[in-house]
């Protein structure tokens, strides 16, 4: 309900086995691949009869489905085929759709507002006609094209307490407040909630034994319990650092989060028998290279003005318990994160802007000029103590 409620009482109608189950039609894969993520499914009968989509994937069934209060699975198929016939995101269609919606409950939207037009919870026909007006951009869709933080600017009256997005990128099937390191990589991403830069699943799928051994005996219990902020800077910044270069390698996401299958030795080995590159045969050099990417694009960031006042959450996240569920009474402590996370980074803990000295350190010293020039260094060019250093595990 719009990361309102936490729960859904009726997951079992739009479940992984009720799709299987009622829709499934085939798996399909690329080449050699053991994980083959490409389902296809069919709506057979019913007011959807003849939908044929891939997917849909959880993101989809997440926006259109539980964010949005619909249990109606071929309603959700139908949505997911038309997003990919139009190349929309369904993340950001599904929750500006459960925005507008939130606002119809609480009286801030009415159909003077909109032309006519209402969402409520569940009314998978307006959801349907909410995305055609989207992508033609007809009538209340123009704004709804916009996403939530431009929406919530439009509108006022108090609607940006509902607008679930970070950095203007509407928020993604994870909440902080039962997994708190997705509510680390929603808040520091660096193109906003994006999940795909560093999903920590050790954490969110409790796999102990890979805990184990990206960070230690010591750290496990920290790292896979999802209701403490213990080691989770060090887990998202370990995870940002590994998928960027396992994004360089185009190698398949899926090998690194279900199941985690490659890590960072794993990725050398591979960029040596690509490359012939000596220096790819160590694998710090390859935790180098991760963090130097991932500093550059802080750097871009900071640029257009980004610091730590950007890398925050929406309140219902840090201040609003969770109501229901497992997480019942959960809220994430965003800066206790924050404060690990910039210390390992080696970046400014007041203001989250990277340091000259850790620029430099990365080779990145024209970078550190170009910032410097404009102004966008930290004042005191001190780090904090324990700042930089490459990922703990191979």
């Amino acid at each position: 309900k719009n990361h309102w409620v936490g729960v859904f009482d009726r997951y079992h109608e739009i479940d992984a086995e009720t799709l299987r189950e009622k829709y499934w039609v085939a798996t399909k894969s690329c080449f050699g691949c053991s994980t083959a993520c490409k389902k296809r499914h069919l709506v057979r009968a019913g007011e959807f009869a003849g939908t044929f989509t891939g997917g849909p994937e959880y993101e989809a069934v997440f926006a259109f489905g539980s964010s949005a209060m619909c249990d109606n699975l071929p309603a959700i198929l139908r949505l997911n085929l038309l997003c990919n016939k139009y190349g929309v995101d369904v993340i950001s269609a599904g929750k500006t759709m459960s925005f507008v919606m939130e606002l119809f409950e609480k009286g801030i939207l009415t159909k003077n507002d909109t032309g006519g037009f209402e969402l409520k919870w569940g009314d998978y026909h307006a959801m349907l006609e909410a995305l055609d007006m989207i992508v033609f951009r007809r009538g209340f869709g123009d704004l709804m094209a916009e996403g939530v933080r431009a929406m919530a600017q439009r509108i006022g009256r108090g609607s940006e307490k509902y607008a679930m997005h970070v950095k203007g990128l509407e928020i993604s099937g994870q909440d902080g407040r039962a997994h708190r390191s997705a509510g680390l990589t929603h808040a520091v991403s660096a193109r906003g909630a994006d999940h795909m830069r560093s999903l920590v699943t050790v954490d969110q799928l409790a796999y102990w034994d890979t805990a184990k051994e990206r960070f230690g005996e010591d750290k496990v219990e920290g790292v896979v319990n999802g209701y403490s902020e213990a080691y989770k800077g060090l887990a998202v910044k370990m995870h940002e650092d590994a998928y960027a270069v396992r994004d360089s390698l185009i190698v398949c996401w899926y090998t690194v989060g279900w199941p985690p299958i490659f890590w960072m030795s794993d990725f050398a080995k591979l960029a040596y028998l690509v490359t012939g590159e000596e220096a790819f045969k160590d694998v710090r050099e390859m935790w180098l290279i991760g963090e130097r990417i991932n500093n550059l694009k802080r750097a871009f960031n900071v640029r257009l003005g980004i610091t730590r006042r950007d890398d925050t959450l929406p309140e219902r996240f840090t201040k609003e318990p969770m109501p229901a569920g497992p997480a019942k009474g959960q809220v994430v402590n965003l800066d206790v994160m924050l404060d690990e996370y910039y210390t390992l980074r080696g970046w400014d803990l007041k203001t989250g802007l990277p340091t000259r000295e850790k620029l430099v350190e990365l080779g990145l010293e024209d970078v550190a000029d170009e910032l410097e020039r404009l102004g966008k260094l930290p004042r005191t060019e001190q780090p904090p103590e324990g700042a930089g250093g490459v990922g703990e595990a191979e």
